[in-house]
């Protein structure tokens, strides 16, 4: 699911044909439209007998204490929040905390998971939010989930009462230990004439045909079958090592024997990377990496230091692109709902396809945030079907419309080339953005990032 629209659309039909539980797991969930009004819907299958739980990470939540524990007075709707600070009513106070406790609160929960009924599952890079839905004003994100049934869900669904056990997933209902059933009714009020204020931004999800089980008959003709395995990051760490999932992708993986192509919108390697990179390529396997150019890029501190291994990746033999902030109407139309327009489209797919067959999909990123701090989790799927599809796909991303093939001329200097011509100077969106990048440069952040 590449397609923002459908992504939303998805998660709201589960939602809404859930019999008997629901469990989400992210990393953001964003108190905008498209979050209050997933919200509401999951509040609305509580009400009718659904089992409920919400795992989010704390670190950009901005829910207040007395809601989240309001909302756990709900017999049926649950929420724990993932390595909670202690001091959450002021903000510096926050900030102060966060340097003291650094190494404790500086590991946060990447994840993003959508499971219901233990049937059918929502894997990828999305987070709850406008952005990942079509609707933000600010820009749109290019993005990628994967639905799935089959025994991997049964996988998945133990992955999820992992992290909702582990010590570190602090329960809501002890955030504020006054709130009551009230608290939550005041809740729903205001979250439902938030909504009402909402409705022409959010016209396309409000029309009939949105959630509806038409979409789930249409499954069997759509899906490809293949074998997937569902790996994760340890939630917590266990006599100082932790299992990491790119451990776990280096051991499931087959050696790629054509293709290899890894598309993520950070892109900082990290120690030993680029020498397998470069003996891969040196095995004759062709390697293309998608990244967002600073144009296309949300977190411009991440591009600035990035930039710096431009050289060292053209090195290793791989092929290099930057995806264009500007892509072709198709590619916009499908990051874009109306009746929003964005200035903007900003990667955020995480995958990895290699020779067609194989892939990962899933919440990792390529930069020191993912690989050694954060925990993570996806899909591996061995399915020719749908990496294939995903190759092909991967293929338009590459294409000179959407993306900017970076190169060393014969005078060794870095060019920029796409369907708009050839450039000497990294393309952003502003000269702004450009200062903005030349200071981030300067600040020694880079394995933070």
């Amino acid at each position: 699911m590449s397609d923002n629209q459908a992504a939303y659309e998805w998660r709201l039909t589960l939602v809404d044909q859930a019999v008997q539980s629901i469990d989400v797991q992210y990393f953001i969930w964003q108190n905008d439209a498209t979050g209050l009004m997933l919200f509401e819907r999951l509040l609305q299958a509580a009400d009718r007998g659904v089992r409920v739980r919400m795992l989010v990470d704390d670190f950009v939540f901005a829910a207040k204490d007395r809601n989240i524990a309001a909302i756990t007075r709900h017999p049926n709707f649950d929420i724990k929040i993932y390595n909670p600070g202690r001091v959450r009513d002021s903000t510096l106070g926050g900030i102060g905390e966060f340097i003291l406790y650094f190494k404790e609160l500086n590991r946060r929960m990447h994840n993003k998971l959508f499971v219901v009924d233990n049937h059918m599952a929502i894997v990828g890079g999305r987070n709850i939010g406008d952005a990942y839905f079509g609707l933000s004003n600010k820009y749109n994100f290019r993005d990628l989930d994967v639905l799935v049934v089959g025994s991997v869900v049964e996988e998945i669904s133990h992955a999820f009462d992992e992290y909702w056990n582990t010590e570190l997933a602090y329960p809501g209902s002890t955030m504020f230990d006054k709130a009551t059933i009230d608290d939550l009714a005041d809740l729903r009020s205001r979250v439902s004439d938030y909504l009402k204020t909402q409705k022409d931004r959010l016209t396309t999800y409000l029309e009939p045909s949105s959630g509806s089980i038409d979409a789930l008959e249409q499954l069997p003709r759509i899906m490809a079958i293949g074998e997937a395995h569902f790996i994760q990051d340890d939630p917590v760490m266990v006599d100082g090592e932790q299992l990491r999932l790119i451990d776990m992708l280096d051991h499931i993986a087959d050696p790629s024997q054509s293709e290899l192509t890894f598309v993520t919108p950070y892109l900082i390697p990290v120690k030993g990377s680029l020498e397998e990179l470069a003996q891969t390529a040196a095995r004759g396997v062709e390697v293309n990496m998608l990244t967002g150019s600073m144009g296309a890029n949300n977190h411009t501190a991440a591009h600035s230091h990035y930039k710096k291994y431009r050289r060292s990746i053209l090195a290793t033999g791989a092929n290099l692109y930057e995806f264009r902030h500007d892509p072709a109407p198709k590619i916009q139309a499908t990051s874009n709902v109306e009746p929003i327009e964005a200035p903007f489209i900003s990667l955020h797919t995480k995958a990895i396809v290699a020779d067609g067959k194989r892939c990962f999909v899933g919440s990792l990123n390529l930069d020191p945030r993912a690989l050694d701090i954060n925990t993570e989790n996806g899909l591996y799927i061995d399915s020719p079907g749908l990496c294939g599809q995903l190759a092909r796909e991967f293929e338009t991303l590459l294409a000179p419309d959407n993306a900017w093939r970076v190169y060393l001329n014969n005078d060794n200097a870095l060019r920029w080339e796409s369907s708009s011509g050839t450039t000497s100077i990294q393309p952003a969106r502003s000269f702004w953005q450009r200062i903005a990048d030349f200071f981030f440069r300067l600040l020694p952040i880079e394995s933070q990032l």
